[in-house]
């Protein structure tokens, strides 16, 4: 059984969970548009809020931002998607509605693994990448041995036990070799930013808790109610006071593939 998420329900808290710091927002457009080019194209598949999308725009890009969530989509525009350089699309990132070798750059960020027909989806950005142009995968990446990360993994291994035959619906490790079958040559893996945040358990716990952590999303009241509290337990056997609060290393990764 696949875990369904849907968007529209969380359009409103999305940026609270996920923003980057603004200094970092701006590295992350900078480093996009160097891969990109000189005032490129770049169509972004899974734009939501425009968390990446704006600082790309603002580094100089026309940035095209398509979601299948039209609640995401009227967050991006409100914070400014579409003006200046940017527009948004409502649509199927497997059905792109835009003509082949339109864009210099497609950026593709925490989405194909979402996407049941993920190989649709790379057919269809390599279809209207041009020639010789970048597909982009971002991920925010945690030191695995921090307490977020230990917490998140815990919580994933939880719910997995409590649900069996739960598991996200598309892509994961196999993207780079579906890209390669369709002509992608990996090119390069960039560190477009790296800070340093603070958290303590105990936030992380009250967090998921609350949704307010993205792995929670798709778990119903009963099974979020158990899975906090069997990560809670854990949490107490491991950390001797779960209110101090840790620093947390964090990058922000960029994987260029020239089509």
């Amino acid at each position: 059984m696949s875990v369904d998420i849907s968007f529209d329900k969380i359009a409103h808290a999305y940026d609270a969970q996920r923003a980057h710091p603004p200094a970092v927002s701006r590295e992350v457009g900078a480093a996009i548009a160097r891969v990109a080019g000189e005032h490129a194209r770049v169509l972004e598949l899974g734009a939501g809020t425009g968390r990446i999308a704006l600082p790309t725009a603002a580094a100089g890009c026309t940035v095209v931002g398509i979601d299948i969530s039209l609640e995401m989509l009227r967050v991006a525009y409100q914070r400014g998607l579409q003006h200046d350089h940017g527009l948004t699309i409502q649509g199927d990132i497997t059905q792109l509605p835009l003509r082949d070798n339109a864009f210099d750059a497609v950026l593709a960020v925490h989405v194909l693994h979402l996407i049941p027909d993920w190989r649709g989806a790379l057919a269809e950005a390599m279809r209207v990448l041009r020639s010789g142009g970048a597909f982009i995968q971002g991920i925010d990446w945690r030191d695995p041995e921090s307490c977020a990360e230990r917490l998140r993994g815990k919580l994933r291994e939880t719910v997995v036990e409590l649900m069996p035959n739960a598991r996200p619906p598309g892509a994961g490790a196999a993207i780079g070799e579906e890209l390669a079958k369709l002509g992608g040559v990996t090119e390069s893996e960039i560190v477009a930013a790296e800070w340093t945040s603070h958290a303590s358990p105990a936030m992380l716990l009250a967090r998921m808790a609350q949704r307010a952590d993205a792995e929670t999303w798709a778990l119903d009241d009963t099974l979020l109610e158990e899975t906090v509290a069997r990560v809670r337990a854990w949490a107490e056997a491991t950390w001797e006071d779960l209110n101090t609060e840790q620093e947390i290393q964090q990058r922000f990764v960029l994987t260029v593939i020239r089509g």
